[in-house]
Order: structure tokens, then C-alpha cells, then sequence
């Protein structure tokens, strides 16, 4: 049977390309779910890197640890920081009309 990645490694792989946590990113935010949405986030510090994204911020690491965790709800302040340093940013839109 052929080796290959499995989709979690995939996922894992992709949220090193920033054009891909944007429209990721996005699509967490669609879904309108706060659990979600730290859950992404902290795999975006992860495959980047709790000591570089805490460097990079000026975010303790622990503070990092802390905001992504289950129970994390980090503040606007602290994503815009992290989507900073990844390249991205926070926008809003209006909202499409069917």
C-alpha cells in the first residue's frame, strides 16, 4: 500500500502557507464557532512555533500556551498580533446579499 500524508499531516503542512491560513482562517470564522476558531489558531502558533510566534509578538509563551488551550479566548489584541507576524490581517467586509 502506498505511504502517503494523511490529511491532518496535509492540514499541518498547509498552515505554513500564508495564503492558506488566510482563506483558512476565513473559513473558521464562517463557521461562527469561538471553540473553533482558538482551536485553529493555536495549530497556526503550533506548526509556526510557540517560542517564535511569543518572540516575534512580544506574547509570553505561556500566554500563548494559555490563549490557545481549550479553555483559551484570546483577545482580538493577541490575534492581530499573531495574524501580524504570519503576514495576514483581520478585515471586514460587508455582508454578501443573496
Amino acid at each position: 500500500m502506498p505511504k502517503g500524508n494523511s490529511p491532518r499531516e496535509d492540514l499541518l503542512k498547509d498552515l505554513k502557507d500564508p495564503k492558506f491560513v488566510a482563506h483558512y482562517i476565513q473559513a473558521v470564522i464562517e463557521e461562527n464557532d469561538p471553540d473553533f476558531f482558538v482551536q485553529a489558531i493555536a495549530e497556526v502558533v503550533k506548526i509556526h512555533g510557540f517560542a517564535e510566534i511569543a518572540e516575534k509578538t512580544g506574547i509570553a509563551r505561556q500566554s500563548l500556551y494559555q490563549m490557545t488551550s481549550e479553555d483559551g479566548n484570546p483577545t482580538i489584541k493577541n490575534v492581530n498580533k499573531i495574524l501580524d507576524q504570519l503576514g495576514l490581517e483581520l478585515t471586514v467586509r460587508p455582508k454578501k446579499t443573496s
